[in-house]
């Protein structure tokens, strides 16, 4: 068997050959990357980051706590900046950025038809990226065609995602809100029926003394009268008195509550805090024409060398007699 030799020397004669024809390849691929360069509509690309707060600071638990201390960090955790690489990618939130952000005008599709919402969808998952870095920042990318555009979809994001984080606990808390609500109506209903009956058995029997056991057994007044139906009487005051005066400190309790809770859901905390926000950038998105020519350019080389050297080895291997 004949062995076959294709060196270094091998390799710089076949180029210095063929160079005429490297030249040529190289040169084409120039001309041809300038001219999409120069047909090719520019596009740009905008940048937001921002950091999750912890919700934690938000709960009522944190805001009024008046017995225990217990440290809660600003910063949320990986916890929460999943919850929120989660909302971004759901197709709710995309939804509300394309519709916000007028992309059937950014775009000349119909966003009332199935095909064109679809096709604005596609085009948003194409040209937008979210990502987490190591210091537990969130930062957000949209390429557009236009500077502003970039931008304003950006920090449009921004915004959406703490909309939607912030619902994802105020929404549990504003159940719970209306739930108090609803049960503070019922209490009272139920104070003023036992004001009522009250009201009517002390007119009715004289007794307008506070002998209510539940009022740490103070009795203002001097009991006075008697008569059939007088002790019955003393006694089913007592009994209306200590449950309406726990319900009335049911209502007091409630309405406490209620007022936590409607702080807890103030929209001047925010759930996020953004720290880069994206304003128009003044150069497109790429390597710039400079670095794309010369990118081009020692591809170009590389690869009709490698071409002429796979055919100079295809010769030579060819030309051995078998």
């Amino acid at each position: 068997m004949t062995n076959i030799s294709f060196d270094l020397i091998d390799v710089i004669r076949t180029i210095q050959k063929q160079k005429k024809f490297i030249l040529i390849v190289t040169l084409a691929g120039v001309a041809l990357a300038g001219a999409a360069l120069v047909i090719k509509k520019k596009k740009y690309k905008a940048e937001a980051r921002f950091l999750v707060n912890n919700p934690l600071y938000g709960d009522r638990h944190t805001l009024f706590r008046s017995s225990e201390t217990r440290y809660v960090d600003y910063y949320g955790g990986d916890d929460d900046v999943d919850k929120i690489m989660a909302l971004a990618a759901s197709d709710t939130v995309r939804d509300q950025i394309i519709r916000r952000c007028d992309f059937d005008k950014m775009y000349n599709r119909d966003i009332t038809t199935a095909k064109g919402h679809d096709d604005l969808m596609m085009i948003l998952n194409k040209n937008f990226n979210i990502k987490r870095t190591e210091y537990k920042d969130v930062q957000i990318t949209y390429v557009a065609y236009k500077p502003e555009d970039a931008a304003n979809v950006a920090n449009m994001t921004v915004k959406i995602l703490e909309e939607y984080y912030r619902y994802y606990y105020t929404n549990v808390k504003t159940g719970i809100y209306k739930s108090i609500a609803d049960q503070k109506v019922k209490l009272d209903s139920a104070i003023a029926s036992l004001t009522d009956t009250l009201a009517n058995l002390r007119d009715q029997h004289g007794i307008y003394a506070l002998i209510s056991p539940a009022r740490k057994d103070l009795i203002s007044g001097e009991l006075k009268g008697g008569g059939k139906g007088y002790g019955r009487a003393i006694e089913e005051i007592q009994n209306i008195e200590s449950v309406k005066d726990q319900l009335v400190a049911d209502r007091a309790h409630y309405i406490s509550m209620l007022n936590e809770f409607d702080a807890t859901t103030n929209s001047a905390m925010s759930y996020v805090k953004v720290i880069t926000r994206a304003t128009p950038p003044t150069t497109p998105a790429g390597l710039g024409k400079v670095l794309t020519l010369v990118a081009v350019a020692l591809l170009g080389f590389f690869f009709s060398s490698l071409y002429v050297l796979m055919m100079a080895y295809f010769r030579k291997l060819n030309a051995v007699e078998r």
